[in-house]
């Protein structure tokens, strides 16, 4: 199978030899399929009963409302499974959706499938486990009370993760407003603030933290 090695990198198949993978494959049942930029992939409303893995492309789960705005929820990187929380308490009415940001090919596995694999079962639960604490970051960033706060929480953690003070945040500023819960304009407006105090310095993605 063309992406075997794809899905080797993926945390659910931690401890499976790409040797194994196909084998394993086999037992899951898996299906892959296409999405072009701008598709849904799952509607928010929805049931849910498949883990998600991102083999190609670029997606993003988020929690629109009925203006038709949307809060950014998670991005997940080629390798990397989504849904599983959905997947796993068996939703019928998922509250998040998902769309294609770029062309994208995307494997779902049956989650009654994985459960009979006590390798993958275990790794899901670790995986579960690391969302939730990311899922608490995220919330200790936004529960902050100003959008600088909101801005520092979040660089401070990146910096904290890089163990340096230039690093490289690995979303865009549209996105990064969307995960804070704030709006573009304030976003940028509070960054070129913080530039002018000489707080952080930046270029793109690319964030220095000064120090003084």
């Amino acid at each position: 199978m063309e992406y075997i090695k794809k899905l080797t990198e993926c945390p659910l198949f931690e401890g499976i030899s790409e040797a194994k993978v196909e084998s394993v494959l086999r037992r899951l049942n898996p299906k892959i399929r296409k999405y072009k930029k701008g598709e849904y992939i799952v509607v928010a409303g929805n049931p849910v009963t498949d883990i998600f893995i991102l083999l190609q492309g670029s997606v993003q789960l988020i929690i629109e409302d009925i203006s038709g705005s949307y809060s950014l929820i998670a991005q997940p990187l080629p390798g990397e499974s989504f849904f599983e929380v959905s997947a796993t308490l068996n939703l019928q009415k998922t509250p998040v959706s998902c769309y294609a940001k770029a062309d994208s090919l995307v494997m779902t596995i049956p989650f009654k499938n994985i459960q009979s694999n006590p390798v993958i079962t275990k790794n899901l639960i670790l995986t579960l486990a690391h969302k939730s604490y990311k899922a608490f970051a995220q919330l200790e960033h936004v529960s902050r009370r100003s959008v600088r706060k909101k801005i520092l929480s979040y660089l401070s953690a990146k910096k904290n993760q890089a163990g340096k003070n230039e690093f490289v945040i690995p979303i865009s500023q549209t996105d990064l407003a969307d995960y804070l819960f704030i709006s573009r304009t304030a976003l940028t407006r509070e960054l070129m603030s913080m530039k002018k105090d000489n707080l952080i310095s930046y270029n793109g993605r690319k964030f220095t933290i000064k120090t003084n």
